[in-house]
C-alpha cells in the first residue's frame, strides 16, 4: 500500500489488536448444532467461548456491554434518539479441505494473517470495533447510540439477530463489515431448498457437504452389488479429479468455496453423481442429471433470470445425505430482483415431481435493496474515497450487488461496507483463509470516518 504507514498511525493500538484478533480466531466457533435448551450455549461451546471473547473485549475498551440469552451481543456507545447499528459476527463456516496448518491457530505470514474466519468475519469485526475505541478516545460524542453487534449464526441461519429483532426492533441506520469495498448496496435474495425422496438401488449411502452455501470439496458414496472401481479410477484420469476406492466406498475430491459463486469451484457431489449415472439408473441421479449437473443458473429448471443491476441466479448442491433408500439434496438458491419466487418454486416443484421427488422451501430471505443516492451510501462512500488511494489495488468507488447476504439485509436502510478491497485476494469461506494486515488497518481508518459521517 502505497504512502500508508498503518502501523505507525496505528501504533499505540497496533500490538493490542493483533493480540484481541488471535484470541478471537483461536475460538473454534463453527455450529456445533442449534439447541435452543441449552441456554448457556445454543450454538455450541465454540461460538460461546467467541462471543465471551469479544464481549470482554468491548468491556476492556469501555463499551456498555450485553449479553442477548448467548444468542449474541452488543456493545453501545453514546446516546442519542436514533441508532447507527454496525452488524458483525463471530461464527465462521467450517474449516474442511487441506489446511496447510491448525485453522483454529493463527499464523502470519508475508504480512498475512492466516486462519478460519480472519476475512469473514472476525478482522473486519475487529477493524470496525476499534474505529469505534478510537473515537471513543479521542472524545467524540455522537448524535445517535452507536450499537455494535455481535452475532453468533450469520453462516446458518441468522437465529441470534432474529432473537435480537424479536427484542429490540431495527435500528434507524446500519453498515457490515462483512463483505467488500466499497459498498453494497443490493444482496440477492437467498434461499434453503431441499429435494427429498427415495430411490432403489446399489446405492447404500452417498454423503457429502456439511452447510448449505459452501461448494461441497468431497463426496464419498457405498455401493453394493456392483464394483466399479476400474471405471471410477478411469473418470477421474478422464477429469483431472482425485479421488480413491477403499472396499465398497467410493471416494471423490473437488474444490470448495462459496456457495454464491458456485461456478468458481468443483461440486465433489455433482461430479461423484455424474459418474455414477453413467451406470446407475435411479431417479437420485436422474434429476440431477437433469436439472443440476453443471448447471449453476438454473437455465435447465425453466426459471433462469438475470438483471442489469443484481446479475444472475444461482444454485449450489451443498449438503447431501442419502442412507436407507432414502435421500435428500440441500441447495442454497440465490436470486436478483425481478424473479417470483413462489410462482419459480412451484414451477420447480412440478418439475421435479416426475422423479418422485419432493421440493421443500426452508427458508427464504427477500432480495434486499437500498438506493445507491441514499444518505446512508453517501456518507459511507465519501470515508471510503477519502482513503481509496491507499488502497492496494483497484481504486474504483463504485457501490455494487453482491450474491452473497449479511446481516444488513435483516434492515431496511443497512449495507454491507467492507472489508476486501477490490481486487484483493479473497479466501473467505475457502482454505487457508487469510487477511492482509495492512488491509486490515487501513479499514479501521475508514469505519472510523464513517462512524464520524453517520453520527456527527
Amino acid at each position: 500500500m502505497s504512502n500508508f504507514n498503518g502501523k505507525e498511525l496505528f501504533k499505540k493500538y497496533y500490538d493490542s489488536y493483533m493480540e484481541d484478533l488471535v484470541s478471537l480466531l483461536k475460538c473454534p466457533s463453527v455450529l456445533d448444532k442449534f439447541d435452543p435448551s441449552n441456554k448457556e450455549a445454543p450454538f455450541g461451546k465454540g461460538i460461546r467461548e467467541a462471543l465471551d471473547k469479544a464481549l470482554e473485549i468491548g468491556q476492556r475498551m469501555g463499551f456498555s456491554v450485553h449479553n442477548v440469552d448467548n444468542y449474541c451481543g452488543y456493545m453501545d456507545y453514546g446516546m442519542g434518539d436514533e441508532t447507527l447499528i454496525i452488524l458483525a459476527h463471530l461464527d465462521v463456516v467450517p474449516a474442511i479441505g487441506p489446511w496447510s496448518h491448525d485453522p483454529f491457530d493463527p499464523v502470519i505470514k508475508n504480512n498475512r494473517i492466516y486462519a478460519r474466519g480472519s476475512s469473514d468475519d472476525k478482522g473486519p469485526l475487529l477493524s470496525a470495533l476499534y474505529a469505534l475505541k478510537m473515537l471513543k478516545d479521542e472524545g467524540f460524542m455522537p448524535n445517535k447510540k452507536i450499537r455494535f453487534f455481535v452475532g453468533c449464526d450469520e453462516e446458518t441461519g441468522s437465529r441470534g439477530l432474529e432473537h435480537y429483532l424479536s427484542l429490540y426492533g431495527e435500528a434507524e441506520y446500519g453498515f457490515s463489515p462483512d463483505a467488500e469495498y466499497p459498498l453494497i448496496y443490493a444482496e440477492k435474495g437467498i434461499s434453503r431448498i431441499t429435494f427429498s425422496g427415495k430411490s432403489s438401488s446399489p446405492i447404500k449411502s452417498f454423503k457429502s457437504g456439511t452447510v448449505a452455501n459452501i461448494v461441497p470439496d468431497t463426496a464419498k458414496v457405498k455401493l453394493e452389488g456392483i464394483n466399479l472401481s476400474k471405471e471410477f479410477m478411469e473418470y477421474l484420469k478422464e477429469t483431472g479429479l482425485s479421488g480413491s476406492v477403499e472396499g465398497d466406498e467410493y471416494t471423490l475430491k473437488g474444490v470448495a468455496c462459496h456457495g454464491s459463486i458456485p461456478e468458481k469451484g468443483i461440486n465433489a457431489a455433482l461430479m461423484l453423481s455424474h459418474f455414477l449415472s453413467r451406470y446407475i439408473d435411479d431417479n437420485f441421479l436422474k434429476f440431477q442429471e437433469e436439472y443440476l449437473y453443471n448447471d449453476f443458473k438454473a437455465e435447465r429448471f425453466g426459471v433462469a433470470h438475470h438483471d442489469e443491476e443484481m446479475g444472475d441466479i444461482s444454485n449450489n448442491a451443498g449438503v447431501y445425505n442419502y442412507e436407507n433408500g432414502e435421500f435428500s439434496i440441500v441447495c442454497n438458491f440465490r436470486y436478483p430482483k425481478g424473479l417470483d419466487f413462489d410462482s419459480s418454486m412451484k414451477h420447480i416443484e412440478n418439475l421435479v415431481s416426475k422423479y418422485n421427488i419432493k421440493l421443500t422451501v426452508d427458508s427464504n430471505s427477500p432480495v434486499h435493496y437500498v438506493p445507491k443516492d441514499s444518505k446512508l451510501v453517501s456518507d459511507l462512500l465519501d470515508a471510503y474515497k477519502k482513503w481509496v488511494e491507499y488502497a492496494p489495488f483497484d481504486k474504483t468507488v463504485e457501490p455494487f450487488s453482491i450474491g452473497g447476504g449479511t446481516y444488513a439485509r435483516d434492515f431496511k436502510n443497512a449495507v454491507a461496507f467492507g472489508a476486501l478491497f477490490p481486487g484483493e485476494e479473497d479466501s473467505m469461506h475457502m482454505i487457508d483463509e487469510s487477511s492482509d494486515i495492512d488491509s486490515l488497518i487501513l479499514s479501521v481508518f475508514i469505519y472510523k470516518d464513517a462512524i464520524v459521517n453517520l453520527t456527527k
